[in-house]
């Protein structure tokens, strides 16, 4: 999935690694050890390595229940329109894809208000 950004590369990314800016949209509390995340959500918890990232670029949690699911999240530069894109892949079944993409959809809004990302 993709979505535009009126933004900096480096907010973004912040926003997508960082435990403050991963509390600010995607969990309700998120603690670091080294390159294991803790992401939680009411009161559950899900676990991943941070595996690969590159600053201002892209970051990817291997999440550690299932070794071939990953969160991959990329940062990119749209040179015609100025605007920053973020592509998010993610896995979902196939029953549950349109509900993971509305899921995604809630969630960007939610980052690009946390942000302070103007609406177009």
């Amino acid at each position: 999935m993709e979505y535009p950004f009126r933004c900096t590369p480096g907010s973004l990314f912040r926003a997508i690694t960082t435990p403050l800016g991963l509390k600010s949209w995607f969990a309700d509390n998120v603690e670091v050890s080294g390159n294991r995340y803790d992401f939680f959500w009411n009161k559950a918890v899900q676990s991943a390595r941070l595996v690969h990232h590159k600053r201002n670029a892209y970051v990817r949690y291997q999440w550690e229940e299932n070794d071939e699911h990953y969160l991959e999240m990329r940062i990119a530069h749209q040179e015609l329109t100025g605007d920053i894109m973020l592509t998010v892949i993610d896995f979902a079944e196939d029953g549950e894809r349109e509900d993971c993409r509305s899921l995604w959809d809630m969630q960007v809004d939610k980052l690009k208000r946390a942000i302070g990302c103007p609406k177009k």
